[in-house]
């Protein structure tokens, strides 16, 4: 089952997976990127758990026009990886999150399997930026 949405519970000891980068202004990722998702797909979880999908975005906007559109990108960016995987039958939850207090300008997807005793409690709308 692939559920969207963002995290409200906190991973405490996030296993990294994968960074997948993106060129400036877009929201697709180079198609060599495939492999790593495609080892993220078939790989083994030792647990229970969800797969966390993370992009920064930086404090420091020119205006609000261009955090708004960093913004957009960036969820843009995030449903790319989500798509794949959801067209890939991941058999996991996925859940998304855009950090918004970045110090640097990142553009790259961090992919983390996180281990839960419990599924997350998600929020009713994914659309809602959750600070770090």
């Amino acid at each position: 089952m692939l559920v969207a949405g963002s995290a409200v519970a906190q991973c405490q000891q996030p296993l990294h997976m994968a960074d997948i980068p993106y060129p400036k202004n877009s929201s697709y990722f180079n198609s060599q990127y495939n492999a790593q998702l495609e080892a993220i797909i078939g790989a083994e979880h030792p647990s229970e758990g969800y797969l966390l999908l993370e992009f920064p975005v930086t404090k420091q906007q020119k205006d609000e026009q261009s955090r708004q559109y960093n913004m957009w990108l960036a969820g843009k960016r995030l449903t790319r990886i989500k798509q794949f995987l959801t067209n890939a039958e991941y058999p996991f939850p996925v859940i998304t999150r855009i950090l918004t207090a970045s110090t640097e300008e990142l553009r790259q997807v961090s992919i983390s399997w996180c281990a839960t005793e419990t599924s997350p409690q998600l929020a009713q709308s994914s659309s809602q930026p959750q600070l770090p």
